[in-house]
């Protein structure tokens, strides 16, 4: 009688550990994380496709550096710009990078995003030839971006059909473009204009921004909808490894604009 005891206390106590196990095993599974990234070559910021994760950028290092540092499983998923605004509800991932409020649309605004502290600090602005440095806003005829992106400096413009928009797949043709007088502007970031017009032999004096032409300061952010507690974790990385990240900005090359 008491071995038949003995062996069903054994059985349930090996039915609760398989059951502790398999649970532990569930919650480890969880804390891989899915990090959106877009799907273009943007470097030295970012240099993902949905073939490619693997190629070195600001971003791939600084992200992994930071998951790696947690303890946290993580993975990239590059997706397509013409749906970022959609990312979170449709490909159901963890964080978003980069992001910023102002990329928000009016569905978007819905969702409850927490952002990080700044990144990087950018200036969204019309680039031009040298030759082209004090062309006014209104003589500009072609513009020219990348697919997917938001001209949203030049919307009225495009809105009653004054300027013609050109949109390239990548920014070494986009930077060709111009290079070559098939537009007049472009508007993607100098960091990215300078390391395309290294690759094609020009000095990066050869492309300047227009004073002129408005501008303005934004930020490149790392957002969520679901684990705030991951973003300040991040917050206090970007403190504590400042030195770091200043490292990796001198590494490639990326030179910021603050206000």
């Amino acid at each position: 009688m008491r071995s038949i005891k003995k062996s069903t206390l054994l059985l349930t106590l090996l039915f609760y550990v398989t059951v502790i196990v398999s649970f532990g095993s569930i919650r480890v599974q969880a804390k891989e994380y899915v990090i959106g990234v877009e799907d273009i070559s943007y470097y030295p910021f970012y240099d993902f496709s949905a073939d490619n994760l693997e190629r070195p950028s600001f971003t791939k290092e600084l992200l992994s550096t930071f998951f790696l540092h947690q303890g946290y499983k993580f993975s990239f998923v590059a997706l397509p710009l013409k749906r970022f605004d959609k990312w979170y509800v449709e490909e159901a991932i963890d964080f978003k990078f980069p992001d910023n409020p102002r990329w928000r649309s009016q569905e978007s605004k819905k969702l409850n995003l927490f952002y990080s502290e700044p990144v990087l600090q950018l200036i969204a602005g019309s680039y031009v030839l040298k030759k082209n440095k004090d062309m006014p806003r209104k003589a500009v005829k072609r513009l020219g971006t990348i697919l997917g992106f938001a001209s949203t400096l030049w919307y009225d413009r495009l809105d009653n059909n004054t300027l013609e928009l050109t949109e390239a797949s990548s920014s070494f043709s986009l930077v060709k473009h111009l290079l070559t007088g098939n537009v007049d502007v472009v508007n993607i970031d100098k960091n990215v204009i300078n390391y395309n017009l290294k690759l094609l032999k020009h000095d990066a004096s050869a492309v300047v921004l227009n004073p002129h032409i408005i501008h303005q300061h934004f930020s490149y952010y790392f957002s969520t909808i679901h684990h705030p507690e991951i973003i300040e974790e991040f917050n206090q990385f970007l403190i504590e490894q400042n030195q770091l990240v200043s490292t990796l900005k001198l590494k490639y090359e990326i030179i910021e604009s603050p206000e």
